[in-house]
Parts: structure tokens; sequence; C-alpha cells
């Protein structure tokens, strides 16, 4: 059953779709000691508290893609102050900052920082003497002001691909974010977004760029996965080497290609995490530096 499940990662002309499994229910087994990335939805009907309410939640916590960034738990018999009881006492020193490190904002809050980044966006291009479309990003002058769109954006890429997750959106929810970024304009920023990415990697790749500001920024936070890989070590500020493996999992390679891939990786990535860490230690990451 546990291979049924994980044989979800194989796409249905290698294997047929009548030999996977979709849903399971568990009474216990399941619910602790099992991971499968492919897990998005954890329906709860059962009365848990502390540790096996913490394994059972995070039976969906494995980061696939940019199509699941996060998991989902839908819980039917109202758990929050067990929810609340178990996070606080698995939080040891942190638990001032408990919920933010385990779960996501609600919807409204993450809109209105959505919201924000979209018109730091706007002031950017306009400090530019541009108006904020799509279309006038070409129109940027120089490598550090192509590298600031790419930064801004970013942001706004990143909460928009998490508001994607949440299944409670309300109609109101839905025509809010409409209304901050139509989705026609999301996906032309998206599209020049990835040509100036590229444009700029290609400079990089041939030893261009205006003072080094190409090399500073990293390409390989293209992905939403890679981001939330990113987003959840500065979370918790501890690195997890499987969550690495993991991330490189779709990737199909094998273990010698894979090791080359994470230290490659790993070396442009170490320097943006100190960044990002502002002098503060990440548990782990000296393994790799």
């Amino acid at each position: 059953m546990q291979k049924r499940i994980k044989d979800q990662q194989y796409p249905n002309k290698d294997l047929k779709h009548a030999e996977k499994i979709d849903i399971v229910i568990v009474v216990d087994m399941l619910l602790t000691g099992f991971d499968s990335k492919y897990l998005n939805t954890l329906y709860v009907d059962k009365n848990l508290k502390y540790h096996g309410l913490i394994q059972a939640f995070s039976r969906t916590n494995r980061v696939l893609n940019d199509t699941k960034p996060y998991g989902n738990v839908l819980d039917f018999r109202r758990q929050q102050d067990a929810v609340n009881d178990a996070i606080a006492l698995f939080s040891g020193e942190k638990t001032d900052r408990a919920k933010e490190i385990w779960l996501v904002d609600p919807a409204p809050a993450v809109i209105g920082k959505l919201e924000k980044a979209v018109a730091v966006l706007d002031k950017f291009m306009a400090s530019q003497g541009l108006p904020s479309a799509p279309e006038q990003v070409a129109n940027l002058k120089g490598d550090a002001a192509r590298s600031q769109f790419i930064n801004l954006f970013k942001e706004v890429q990143r909460l928009k691909t998490q508001l994607d997750q949440y299944t409670d959106l309300t109609p109101e929810n839905a025509a809010s974010i409409a209304q901050v970024i139509p989705p026609d304009q999301l996906q032309a920023f998206r599209g020049v977004y990835l040509e100036t990415a590229q444009r700029l990697k290609a400079q990089q790749d041939k030893g261009g760029g205006e003072s080094g500001t190409v090399q500073q920024l990293n390409f390989e936070l293209e992905t939403a996965a890679l981001q939330a890989f990113v987003d959840g070590i500065m979370q918790r500020m501890i690195f997890d080497g499987e969550k690495l493996s993991d991330l490189l999992a779709p990737l199909d390679l094998g273990w010698k290609a894979r090791t080359q891939k994470e230290l490659a990786l790993m070396e442009d990535l170490t320097p943006l995490l100190h960044k990002l860490a502002q002098g503060r230690e990440i548990s782990g990451l000296n393994a790799y530096e």
C-alpha cells in the first residue's frame, strides 16, 4: 500500500492509474512513520493530541514542486485547542514564534502581504520612470534595475503560489486577489520575469554584468519549490539535508550527479542564507561549509 501511494510519482503512461492509490482511510499505522511527498491533504476525523497530532499532521509536509509548496489538513473534530497545546509543547525555546513556524497565515493576511508586494513593485517601476506593466520591463536600464525587478516579482510570485494552496478561499478572497494583480497581468509578468532572468543568466555565464550585480542573484530560486525550501530554513533556522534531497528528487539524477548538483546549489545558496540570517546561526548548515 505504501508503494502504491508513492507510485503517484510515475505518469500514467509508465504505471497505470489503477495500480496507484488516490485516497486511503487509516486508523493508526500510516498516521506516523510514513512520508510521501505526493500526499497533499490529510482529512482528520479522529481526536488527536501531542506527539500523535504532530506526527499525523506532518504526513503532508513534504515539498514536491511548484504545485505543492505546502500540505493541507482538514480537521472535522475542531481540535484547535489540541493543535495549540501540541505546538506549544514541541516548540522548545521558540514558543513565542511557534505558530509562525508551524502554520501558514490565514488567507486574508497573505492577501495583505501580496498587496504590499505588488505596491513595492509598482513603486520601483515608477522610480525608473515606467508604468508598472509587463511590457515595460524590457525598458529597464542596466543590470541593477533588472535584478531588482527579478527580486521584487519573485516575492509577488511566492505569495501568489502560497495563496494557490488555500482550499478555503471565499469568492471575496478570490476577487481581492484578482483586484491586486489580475491573472492575465500576473501571467505576462511571469513571462518577462523568466526572460529577464535567462538574459542575465546568459551574461553571468559569459562573465558579464555590472559590478557583480548578476553574480549576486541566485537564479536557482526560480521555482516555488526552492523558494519554499529557503523560506522553511529561515522560518525554523534549521537546515534539513533530507529536504534538500527531496527538492532534487524530481530531477531523477543518479547519486553522483545528484551530489554534484547539491554541492553546486549549496555553493550559491550558503552565502544567501547567511545574508538572510543576519548573523543568526542556522543549525545544520555548517555540514555544507
